[in-house]
């Protein structure tokens, strides 16, 4: 399955629930048409970065109440369905929550994710840049 690192809280915003896009610079449907066949998405496994958070990540994990992150491992398994140009409609359309965890400037493009399953273990993995491979 294909696995994509994010630094922390927002790999376990996604495996709590609080995050249901991933916000990127880059589109999979031109950097990888092949994960989108029809309108069929792929499993993503969520990888938690080794890296610190900064003090302003902190401060947001501390504003929803998240402790005891997870770094260096894979939090949760979804779905990848769809990857939106984002717009300012998109924009509008977002809780207050979604856009506190992602970079919403228009022209990049928010992938949505679906079916998420938080690990109640998570599995400790070497995370990469870009999606990666992963064997579950």
């Amino acid at each position: 399955m294909k696995a994509l690192t994010l630094w922390q809280p927002f790999a376990d915003a996604i495996a709590c629930g609080l995050k249901k896009y991933e916000t990127r610079s880059w589109s999979t449907k031109l950097a990888r048409p092949d994960l989108f066949i029809g309108n069929h998405g792929i499993k993503l496994a969520i990888h938690s970065s080794v890296r610190p958070m900064s003090k302003e990540y902190q401060a947001l994990a501390y504003k929803y109440g998240m402790e005891n992150l997870s770094f260096g491992k894979i939090v949760a398994i979804c779905d990848l369905t769809d990857c939106i140009l984002i717009t300012p409609e998109l924009i509008y359309n977002q809780t207050q929550t979604e856009l506190d965890f992602g970079d919403w400037k228009i022209g990049r493009y928010a992938w949505r994710l679906e079916n998420i399953q938080k690990l109640d273990k998570p599995i400790p993995a070497k995370g990469q840049q870009g999606l990666w491979n992963f064997e579950l």
